[in-house]
This record gives C-alpha cells, structure tokens and sequence, in this order.
C-alpha cells in the first residue's frame, strides 16, 4: 500500500490510499494539472455553457480559470488581496464574483477578468475584531450573496454572522448575528429560509430571508464539528458533515441527516473525514461527501430516514472541495499541491511532489 505524506505549506498528513470499488459511482476520467499552484483550495463555481471551472486557489490569493473543454488553466486572476473562499459565478450577467477572508466581496468580468466592484463586508468591525468571511450561498432569484462571516474564534463569547451583498447592484445591504463564532456550511430552502451550520456550538441556525432574523436553533447530536452542508427540499432533510476532531487527518466522519421542519435527527452515519463539502442530487437521490482524508463518500438514499453507502472513490489528500455538476453529469475535486513518499521513509530519495491538479469524474448510474 503507497503512503501519501501530504504537505500543503506545512501541514502534515499520513493517510492511506484508498481501496478502489467494483462498481463506483464515479468513474476517474483525467486530471487537470495546475503547476503554479500551491496550498489549499476552496470552493469553486462552474460556467456550464462556457465549460469553465473557477477555483479559488485559497492560500496565494488567485482564481483559477479551468477550460474544461482544452483541459487546463486558461486564466489566473491575481492580486485579490485576500484568501479567497466561496465562488459564485452569475450566467447572465458573466461575472464572477468571491468573498475573501480579508473581509471583502469582489466581482469580476467574466470575459475580461477584470475588477468590477469591491464590497466591504461587516463595514463597521474593527480589525482587532478578527472577522473571517467563508462559504457561502447565492439566491440567484434575488441577487443575494449570504457569506457565513466568522467571529474570533480565540473568544468562546464573539459572534459571527451572515453578511448579505446584493451582487446585482454590488451593494452591501445588511448582516445576521448569530449565536456562535463558526458558521460553516450554509444552504438556501424555498424563497424564504436559510439554515447555517454551527461549528462552535454544533447546532442549526433556521433564519427566516425575509426578516432576517433567526427563528429558530436545532442541535446536532451526533456531528460534534459541524462544517458543510446539503438539502433534500422534496423529501425535508438536511444533510450536515461533521468532523469528529478538529483538523483534516481524522476519520471517521459524521454524515447526519435531520428534518429539515422539525430538527429532529434521523440519524449519524460514520463517513470519510475532514468534511468540506456536502451536496445532494435530486435525479439520483445521492449524497457526495468530500473528505480530506483521501476520498469521496457517495451515500444512496434508500428513502428519507435510510441511507446505504456506495462506497469511498479515492481522491487525494486534503483535497477538500468539490463540485457536482449535474449538467454535464461530471463531478470535480481540487487537490492541492502535495509531497509523496513511498516506503521506507524518511530518505529524501523517496519522496516525489505532485503538482495541484483538478480531478475529472464522470458520474455513473
């Protein structure tokens, strides 16, 4: 079995490859080098009709521009000035538009990548205050970004809070505090809810759009370190991954599956690790879990309290984030860049890099 030693600007991680199934539900189709990127990514956005993946290289601060038809990296725009984390891109307008962890949201031309517009989040935060901007959802029906804006996390007792900028007019137009300093994974419900994971104090957040106001706190019991999160609007479940240690080298995972009217928890099922991503497929009543831990856990929905994994498709380490694109029935991962070293170890003469690349799946029936 090879030993994967994964060090993406000093993290060290020892895991295992994984075993490959008889019958998987994502069949490996090619990857997609990205030679001058280093560190982590975060989540991407697609533009099916141009056939462009956007990734956020996370740690040098770029998006990445993916032509998927050439198969590689057409652009990188540069300079952001900030990680950048959630990627939303607009079809109708051609924009591109990300938050940073530097506090700001800024829009880019799709055409020519350059700057639209800069919108400062959580404007009147001082910098001792520590704000973090992460993921986040687009309602495309009203133009509103919601960016999960963490508080400092070194303070049980600061908030955080969702941030809404409204990308049509590239305004700023108001926030949501939250009772907890780590909302993670966050997902839209109809015309009028938004629920937010928790990662502080591992609960729900039910926030009504229209007064933005939270309306109601559901723990989680069984998902102690709450990150992402999927819905099941027809069949009302939530499906929120957690970690179960802080850190990306821990398995197993938590896939847990709640109402999404009551709060009730149907159930915790053990999974891949280090969860970033989560997302549901209706056509196929399938739930994509990304871990950081060397692969993608795809669960089956047997009906809405029952669920069977299909097993583990080997990824690499900490690649973390992820997109299903039903469209084009193709499912990507973005690995980072990362260090290898086959057995015996520590000689240097065994060590090889592989360079960041984007994996390309089909995704099977």
């Amino acid at each position: 079995m090879k030993l994967r030693l994964s060090l993406p600007w000093a993290l060290l991680v020892l895991v295992a490859s994984a075993s490959g199934q008889s019958n998987p539900p994502l069949r490996f189709v090619q990857s997609i080098p990205m030679p001058q990127v280093e560190g982590y990514f975060d989540h991407p956005a697609v533009d099916v009709r141009g056939q462009r993946l956007f990734v956020p290289g996370e740690y040098q601060e770029t998006l990445e521009v993916i032509d998927l038809r050439a198969g590689k990296v057409a652009h990188s725009i540069t300079g952001l000035g900030g990680h950048p984390r959630k990627i939303v891109y607009i079809p109708e307008s051609n924009q591109i538009w990300v938050d940073l962890g530097s506090g700001q949201c800024k829009g880019f031309k799709g055409d020519t990548y350059e700057l639209i517009k800069t919108i400062q989040l959580n404007p009147d935060s001082p910098p001792e205050a520590k704000r973090e901007p992460d993921n986040g959802v687009y309602d495309p029906a009203a133009g509103l970004f919601y960016i999960g804006d963490r508080g400092d996390r070194s303070k049980s007792d600061s908030k955080g809070s969702v941030e809404i900028a409204d990308l049509k007019t590239g305004a700023y137009v108001g926030a949501i505090t939250l009772d907890d300093n780590d909302p993670a994974g966050l997902v839209l419900d109809g015309d009028s809810r938004l629920y937010v994971v928790l990662g502080q104090t591992s609960r729900v957040a039910v926030i009504d759009r229209k007064t933005r106001t939270v309306v109601s706190m559901w723990p989680i019991t069984g998902g102690p370190l709450p990150h992402a999160l999927g819905l099941d609007a027809a069949h009302r479940r939530l499906f929120i991954g957690s970690r179960v240690q802080k850190g990306h080298i821990y398995k197993p995972g938590k896939l847990v599956v709640m109402d999404a009217d009551t709060g009730k928890v149907i159930d915790s099922i053990n999974s891949e690790g280090g969860v970033d991503e989560v997302q549901y497929d209706p056509a196929s009543a399938r739930v994509y879990y990304t871990g950081t831990t060397g692969g993608v856990e795809v669960f089956q929905q047997v009906d809405p309290d029952h669920y069977r994994s299909l097993g583990v498709v080997p990824t690499s380490p900490i690649a973390k984030t992820s997109l299903l694109v039903p469209e084009l029935k193709r499912f990507y991962v973005a690995v980072p860049k990362h260090i290898v070293l086959t057995p015996p170890v520590p000689q240097a003469t065994e060590a090889s890099i592989e360079e960041a690349n984007i994996m390309v799946f089909d995704v099977l029936p």
